[in-house]
């Protein structure tokens, strides 16, 4: 039943669906039209056969269409000419609809401006503009099909849906694309996906955009080693580009979201283990998250967490993820449970090399949302002392009754299932917009990504430096040089009584005084040595990595005027690094000023 009633509200969405009735519509009531009439002249006694006036009949049938009926003999009206009567206005009336009111829909998104467009219509898309919707931002959804459940998203005000293949050049300038504000671009089909920037490129350089006005386009990826591909030829693109492009990982944002609200329940630098229920996409970015976020808190003296991971497929995805990323193996240790869903308690599980230790975080992420939610009510039965999140793909009304806050929280189920949290990782996470604001974070990547553009344009290649990949796949050694740069940044700006903030809408331009800039220069040169020396790293006439040694450690006065240059440079490149960021350079106002 389930199977028919998805097939007829298929036909009932759509605009082909909706001609064909009409077609039909119009064929059904011309033929009503005809037999009725036939039967009144018969009952009439019009003279002549049925063949002799077919052609008046049919004509008399067509003027329904219009509004205009046939002349009838008096007689009482057939039902076949009833039903006609009736069909063939309603006929036009689509028609006309289909003509008039489709085209002003295209017309309206074609003369949009400053809207966000949405190409795709997957469960992250629908999430996206419905989530947009609410926050009152004019949206256009281009979908490729018409496809029934985008009823529910479109009923309102502000939406305006476009079908057809986001790829096309002439459906993305339809859509107001050159000048939107944002482009979003969902879907798991990388080459779909990178054929949609391209043709949407096109327009917004047809539509004057430039390298002052970029359009924004965000574009979904999940997959580290694309996106690492991707990612070095973005670098290579100028600062003309009419196109600015972000990928985002929908699963890795939300393993962010989600550690960011169980904080006051769950500590990275904790020592009680951990069970992570289910290596799916999201339960493998949430691992990987936990590792980096312990190696944030704790540094390399830190000692490894206690993980319990459940999932049909554990130790091979494990070994992967700790080949992939170092952090989860120096971090984490991880025991796998390979026993099938249904043959443990998820609150059961101890880890081997602490068997005394209570579990007091248990995270359910099975793809499965049924298998998901019927494990977690499982494991948070009381008493339970624990905190227990489960992923599903979207909230419902058993989550919204569970949900911290809520009137129904208050009732029975609180005593039931006080432990228990929801995360709807579809509607939490279908915008990267709604990152937590790290400014550590897009200042350690914003250093990282002028890193690699400077290798590049030296002519390095992957294979000669493994330092050369996305932020979202860059080693830990590595990411901590770049934290430990950033959180410098602020430091260097308060020697010279500068500070960083937000960037506005039309920030003045900054520059440093040759005095701040040798100043810097000499600070980031010691904080350049101290790093080193602390990771074991001594002088040498000539470097060697092997051995940790390196020409430059020495006082900045001895350095070569070369080595000097490249400090300087660092320096006078932080307006730029925090410009990428979103943030620029104040200098505090002097008491002259002030006064």
């Amino acid at each position: 039943m389930n199977t028919v009633r998805a097939a007829a509200r298929g036909l009932l969405v759509g605009p082909r669906a909706w001609r064909l009735l009409c077609a039909l519509a119009a064929v059904a009531a011309v033929a009503l039209a005809v037999v009725g009439q036939w039967r009144m002249d018969r009952a009439a006694a019009v003279p002549g056969s049925f063949g002799s006036h077919f052609l008046d009949l049919l004509y008399g049938s067509l003027g329904l269409f219009v509004f205009q009926p046939p002349a009838l003999p008096d007689t009482a009206l057939s039902v076949p000419l009833q039903v006609a009567r009736f069909l063939a206005p309603a006929a036009t009336l689509y028609a006309l609809a289909d003509v008039l009111v489709l085209p002003t829909a295209r017309l309206r998104a074609r003369l949009a401006s400053g809207h966000v467009v949405v190409c795709g219509s997957g469960p992250g898309a629908l999430a996206l503009v419905a989530k947009l919707r609410a926050a009152r931002v004019r949206v256009v959804l281009v979908a490729e099909h018409g496809r029934a459940d985008l009823v529910d998203l479109v009923g309102g005000d502000g939406v305006t849906v476009l079908v057809g293949d986001p790829a096309s050049e002439a459906l993305l300038r339809a859509a107001g694309v050159g000048r939107a504000q944002r482009l979003y671009v969902t879907g798991p089909a990388t080459g779909h996906n990178g054929a949609v920037v391209t043709a949407a490129q096109t327009v917004a350089r047809a539509a004057g955009r430039a390298g002052t006005d970029p359009l924004r386009c965000l574009v979904e990826e999940s997959d580290p080693d694309v996106l690492d591909a991707m990612w070095m030829l973005l670098l290579r693109r100028p600062a003309s580009d009419p196109v600015t492009i972000e990928f985002y990982n929908p699963a890795r944002l939300g393993a962010r979201l989600l550690l960011d609200e169980v904080r006051p329940r769950w500590d990275p630098v904790g020592s009680e283990p951990v069970v992570v229920a289910g290596l799916s996409t999201f339960g493998r970015e949430l691992v990987v998250e936990i590792a980096r976020r312990r190696h944030r808190a704790l540094g390399g003296a830190g000692g490894r967490l206690a993980v319990v991971v459940v999932d049909e497929q554990a130790a091979s995805l494990v070994d992967r993820l700790c080949r992939r990323y170092g952090v989860v193996e120096d971090m984490l240790d991880i025991a796998c449970e390979e026993s099938e869903v249904d043959a443990l308690g998820l609150d059961q599980l101890v880890h081997p090399s602490h068997p005394g230790a209570f579990v007091t975080q248990i995270f359910v992420c099975y793809a499965d949302a049924e298998l998901a939610l019927r494990k977690a009510l499982a494991t948070s039965r009381p008493p339970t002392r624990r905190s227990v999140v489960v992923r599903v793909d979207r909230m419902s009304p058993l989550g919204e009754a569970l949900r911290p806050g809520s009137t129904e929280r208050q009732g029975p189920m609180a005593a039931l299932y006080d432990d228990l949290d929801f995360f709807p990782e579809r509607e939490r996470a279908c915008d990267p917009d709604d990152a937590p604001d790290d400014r550590l974070e897009a200042w350690a990547e914003a250093i990282h990504v002028d890193y690699c553009r400077q290798r590049l344009e030296s002519g390095e290649v992957r294979d000669d430096n493994e330092a050369l990949v996305a932020w979202e796949n860059l080693p830990e050694k590595y990411r901590s040089n770049n934290y430990d740069q950033a959180r410098d940044i602020e430091t260097k700006l308060r020697l010279i009584g500068c500070a960083s903030a937000r960037m506005a809408a039309a920030p003045e331009e900054f520059a440093f005084t040759a005095d701040e800039v040798d100043r810097l220069s000499r600070w980031e040169h010691e904080r350049w040595m101290r790093n080193r020396v602390a990771n074991g790293w001594s002088f040498g006439d000539v470097r060697d990595n092997d051995r940790l040694l390196h020409p430059d450690i020495r006082p900045y006065d001895e350095l070569s005027a070369e080595t000097k240059e490249k400090d300087a440079q660092m320096v006078r490149l932080i307006p730029e690094l925090l410009a990428g960021a979103g943030y620029r350079v104040v200098r505090f106002p002097t008491p002259a000023a002030a006064g």
